[in-house]
């Protein structure tokens, strides 16, 4: 018997531990579905209750509209009711009140007042804004049976406060999305609570203002051509010797440029340009970069000094060759000839053929332009680039030491050169323009002395008439 119950288990003891499992299997599925059941009873009732409300709402608003569309009935017949009826009404009751016992007319009063709060039933909102509002208790109190209990009108603290916030706001139910008015309130929120958090950004680069709004020379430092990384060179294996005078150093294998010369030597490109283009000179830019933002700039570069580019390749012979050259453009209109206010006088195909050429060539790759510059030197012009360390900066008149293969550097050189020329185009038609109003103010003297004169010329000629005893007329 000891073997039995110590050993191996009976018959007996297993199926009744296999009932058990049922049993308690069952009484859990039971427990889910009734869980299931309130759960969805609760998310019934939940709707059934918004439901509820918003008929609630609805049937209120109609109200407050028909209310409103009799007072405005009323208020039309009182307008249109004459003036002379109306104030003899309101002297009748006043004669009529003011024979009744101050005592009644309290008690008048307080039953209109109490007329009107039960039978206006207006929305909450409304009411508070009302002075004839009387404040209500939050707790109402029903009798039922033998005791009293309490009924509490709850809100939550969230809603409260926006209501007593924002009393014009209408909220909406639980099982639909935000209106227009609740999200922006959350974005007022949201910008209230955290929109002074995170770090403020100040200085911040923006490369179109190389473009749109370039510094003057006057406003350059190092540390802005530095930003611009002006300084870095090329390798050390393609070093020209006579670049040395413009080096600053090496740093892991690359050419560090010296911005102090190159902001000595852009100083003297910069009033080379502005002369030029005060004296009424032709300024070439060349700059056939293949990058899109520095062609933008060129663009805009010489539209702001009035001058002319080159963007996409330098035709040899342009300059040596030009006769030979500008024949093969077929569009007569695109030759004119312009005077000292670049205002075109004369356009078209009956322009004489002539050499022209450019009083100053700016040259950002000179590199890739040689031909240009031996045409420049051949042709005796003036020559400014930027010069990198792999450029010879004897074949050029004024090298400017300069990255020539970064877009931020070019930008910001060719926008400070461009502010030059256009300080020396704005000069130059000042002066024109203070000598044309010179030019009118002396030809207005002279007409007004000539007339002063023929004035006095007649006079003579009256007195001397009249001396001689002779008819003006009839002489």
């Amino acid at each position: 018997m000891k073997r039995i119950l110590c050993g191996t288990p009976s018959p007996l003891g297993r199926s009744f531990s296999r009932s058990c499992v049922k049993l308690n299997a069952q009484e859990a599925q039971a427990k889910i579905m009734e869980h299931k059941l309130s759960n969805k009873e609760l998310r019934e009732q939940a709707i059934a209750d918004a439901l509820a409300r918003e008929e609630e709402a609805i049937k209120k608003a109609k109200e407050i509209r028909e209310l409103t569309a009799q007072s405005q009935g009323l208020i039309g017949t009182l307008n249109k009711t004459p003036t002379e009826l109306v104030n003899e009404r309101i002297r009748q009751l006043n004669r009529s009140l003011a024979k009744l016992p101050e005592e009644k007319v309290k008690q008048l009063d307080e039953e209109l007042r109490d007329f009107i709060i039960k039978n206006m039933q207006l929305p909450q909102d409304i009411v508070a804004d009302r002075p004839w509002a009387q404040a209500k208790s939050s707790q109402r109190v029903s009798r039922t049976g033998e005791g009293t209990t309490t009924a509490t009108t709850t809100r939550s603290p969230e809603s409260n406060e926006f209501i007593s916030q924002y009393p014009n706001l209408k909220p909406t139910p639980d099982y639909k999305s935000y209106s227009e008015q609740e999200l922006y309130i959350r974005q007022l929120n949201y910008l209230r609570t955290t929109g002074s958090l995170g770090s403020k950004l100040s200085d911040i680069y923006k490369p179109q203002r190389d473009t749109t709004h370039p510094a003057k020379i006057s406003e350059t430092s190092l540390n802005t051509l530095l930003a611009a990384g002006c300084h870095l060179g090329h390798a050390t294996a393609s070093f020209r010797a006579s670049f040395q005078p413009f080096l600053y150093g090496v740093y892991n294998g690359i050419h560090i440029i010296d911005l102090n010369q190159t902001l000595k030597q852009l100083k003297v490109a910069c009033k080379v340009i502005e002369g030029v283009s005060e004296k009424g000179g032709i300024i070439l830019f060349v700059g056939t970069h293949k990058n899109w933002s520095i062609q933008q700039s060129l663009v805009a570069a010489s539209e702001r000094s009035s001058a002319y580019y080159v963007s996409k390749r330098w035709i040899p012979g342009t300059i040596t060759n030009y006769i030979e050259v500008t024949s093969q453009i077929k569009d007569p209109q695109s030759r004119h000839r312009a005077d000292m206010t670049n205002k075109i006088v004369e356009s078209g195909k009956y322009i004489p053929q002539s050499v022209i050429k450019p009083d100053l060539v700016v040259v950002l790759n000179p590199v890739e332009n040689r031909n240009c510059i031996k045409e420049c030197i051949a042709s005796c012009i003036p020559t400014i680039a930027l010069c990198d360390t792999d450029m010879e900066p004897s074949l050029v008149t004024y090298p400017v030491p300069c990255n020539d293969d970064n877009a931020r550097s070019v930008n910001l050189m060719l926008g400070i050169m461009s502010r030059a020329a256009e300080a020396g185009l704005k000069t130059r038609l000042n002066v024109i323009k203070e000598l044309k109003e010179a030019e009118r103010q002396r030809r207005a003297n002279e007409l007004a002395i000539q007339a002063k004169r023929e004035a006095e010329e007649e006079r003579d000629a009256k007195i001397a008439f009249a001396d001689l005893g002779v008819d003006t007329v009839a002489a």
